[in-house]
């Protein structure tokens, strides 16, 4: 039986959190241009899990907590702000908004059967990645540059086994047994760049919309180094004007409104629903998860050198909260992966305060 798994600091930081569109048209003249947009910042929690598809294995659990700040339109313009921005790509062009992100999240991976001590060494090793990332932002209401920084632990102390074994003995699901044959503790460190387009949007008297959002970026780092591109295609009521659903992945620091004809900030209309599908290509040149420790012996397997990711959901606002889910199915990681594919479900929930 397939659990959700998490840790209790990971439920704790859940919790507290919980606690706590519209798209590219021209401005209502009673509304100041992005004023309530940019003085947004935004909240977001992902969790990603394969319970949601009815399975327990490969990529089986994902959580991720991020936070996106206001606009900053002062940062970098003085002393040590100027020198460290301007030595940064993108992010430090005049026009358009500019924030800055942090987010904290866990991967967690297992092979096919966990009720095994000894894993069979052609499936995917049991591995852990936690980390903390820092992002810098900088949008227009069509084109988004997002740079990032991951940083974080593989390994017995990214505490993944400790996750998992608490969480299924709560549920009283299968006991994973093969922990011991886990990735070795490894310092994590992803560089990540990505840049978004809304090359697309229309509405309907102002009401029913579609938009396009494609994107391309890479990673470069020990954990995973790659080139990505695909896009996102929407449809629905009051669109929001950001770079659409994401999933849990690098550089994926949740989606602040671009105008205040978002739903979460503009004046007269706060609800949207919608229908969106998209598709995310990636050459990979490594994946610590199935190429094993970079400098250390460790479990790995033969990696395939491309693999996609093609997802279907629906999106919900109300005032200021949007959810959403997001049914992902992913293409063959390994090459002895038995059959074409995994699935696993995402969902998102986030506050524009």
């Amino acid at each position: 039986m397939s659990s959700l798994k998490w840790s209790i600091p990971q439920l704790s930081a859940l919790a507290l959190a919980t606690s706590l569109g519209i798209f590219a048209q021209t401005p209502d003249s009673r509304i100041p241009a992005e004023q309530a947009a940019r003085a947004a910042p935004v909240l977001t929690i992902y969790f990603e899990n394969d319970t949601f598809t009815g399975t327990d294995q490969h990529y089986t659990n994902g959580l991720k907590i991020s936070w996106l700040s206001t606009d900053l339109v002062d940062w970098g313009q003085v002393g040590w702000r100027k020198n460290m921005v301007g030595l940064l790509p993108f992010v430090n062009r005049p026009d358009g908004q500019k924030r800055i992100g942090f987010a904290v999240g866990q991967n967690m991976y297992a092979p096919r059967n966990i009720e095994v001590s000894n894993p069979d060494p052609n499936d995917r090793p049991y591995a852990g990645w936690t980390y903390l990332e820092l992002a810098f932002v900088s949008k227009t209401e069509s084109i988004a540059d997002i740079l990032s920084l991951q940083v974080g632990l593989i390994g017995p102390h990214s505490l993944a086994e400790d996750s998992q074994r608490i969480v299924h003995k709560w549920t009283a699901s299968a006991k994973p047994r093969g922990w011991d044959y886990q990735l070795r503790d490894e310092v994590g460190v992803n560089l990540v760049y990505e840049r978004r387009w809304r090359l697309y949007a229309r509405a309907l008297y102002q009401i029913l919309g579609i938009d396009l959002v494609p994107h391309a970026g890479a990673s470069l780092g020990n954990v995973q180094t790659y080139a990505n591109a695909g896009g996102t295609l929407r449809l629905g009521i009051n669109l929001p004007s950001d770079f659409g659903v994401q999933l849990a992945r690098p550089g994926s620091v949740g989606g602040t409104p671009t105008d205040d004809l978002d739903p979460r900030v503009a004046l007269h209309r706060n609800f949207s629903l919608f229908v969106f599908g998209a598709v995310d290509g990636r050459g990979v040149a490594r994946d610590i998860f199935l190429d094993g420790n970079t400098f250390r012996d460790s479990r790995s397997v033969n990696k395939e050198p491309f693999v996609a990711d093609i997802s279907a959901g629906l999106g919900l606002i109300a005032g200021r909260w949007q959810a959403t889910y997001t049914q992902v199915r992913r293409t063959r990681e390994f090459k002895t992966q038995q059959g074409n594919y995994d699935q696993f479900g995402s969902v998102t929930l986030s506050c524009a305060f």
